[in-house]
């Protein structure tokens, strides 16, 4: 499978265009591609016929075209690092979010799966930890603000049965045709990877299609791309259902 990174920048954004067209309108048109990129037709169709030629793209010089299985998920995959990126620069370190969105366009083209598999993890430490009895991303809120460090202090002792964190519901708990958002993975470093991988990152929607017979693997739907996971691996995502 081609690995995001392996086309160049222009082309990646290119393709992650066609995409959230394809999504959010049912087609995506040269003209529309055009307008959404600001550049020229002419631009747009050298474009395309150089991703026709990686096998990412179905263009004969149409108005429409369609991404290949392949141009699907690799498309896929832009969009969620794009906007996980753009979460963490605009939740996380509280960026503004035009520049965010800038800066997420830049940056999702060179982060290594290390990187971000890293990054999910201190996105995921900031959300739910805390500090004393304060949530850190409460404390560096403040801190970010003032500019002022507080020292440790001692944390209170935490009454019996009061839980750090509350955990759950789980992705393997969704019944078919409900989605959900991700919120944390609870997942070893090589685990966390291959979710990071397929596009399952903290703040993507999800929706559950079908859990087979012994429950496992389940199918699951990011927009309009299907991905199949063990049962094990759908244990590990926590998320917050959606209506």
């Amino acid at each position: 499978m081609r690995q995001v990174g392996a086309l160049s920048e222009s082309l990646e954004d290119y393709l992650e265009t066609i995409y959230n067209l394809q999504v959010e309108n049912g087609a995506a048109k040269v003209s529309d591609i055009a307008d959404a990129r600001g550049v020229s037709m002419a631009s747009v169709c050298q474009a395309l016929k150089r991703l026709d030629r990686e096998g990412l793209v179905d263009y004969s010089a149409r108005e429409s075209l369609e991404l290949t299985p392949e141009g699907r998920r690799l498309a896929q995959k832009i969009s969620s690092r794009h906007r996980f990126v753009f979460r963490f620069l605009s939740h996380i370190l509280g960026v503004d979010k035009d520049v965010a969105e800038k800066d997420a366009c830049s940056l999702e083209h060179h982060l290594s799966k290390e990187t971000l598999s890293h990054l999910v993890a201190f996105t995921q430490f900031a959300e739910s930890g805390f500090c004393g009895e304060e949530k850190i991303m409460d404390s560096y809120r403040r801190s970010e603000r003032t500019g002022q460090v507080r020292g440790p202090r001692r944390r209170p002792r935490r009454r019996q049965g009061r839980p750090r964190h509350r955990e759950g519901p789980f992705l393997s708990e969704l019944k078919p045709g409900r989605r959900a958002r991700i919120m944390h993975l609870h997942a070893s470093c090589a685990i966390r990877q291959r979710l990071v991988d397929m596009g399952l990152l903290p703040g993507v929607e999800v929706e559950m299609i079908r859990v087979a017979p012994l429950g496992d693997p389940v199918e699951v739907k990011i927009r309009d791309l299907s991905l199949s996971l063990r049962k094990s691996e759908a244990a590990a995502i926590e998320v917050e259902p959606l209506p």
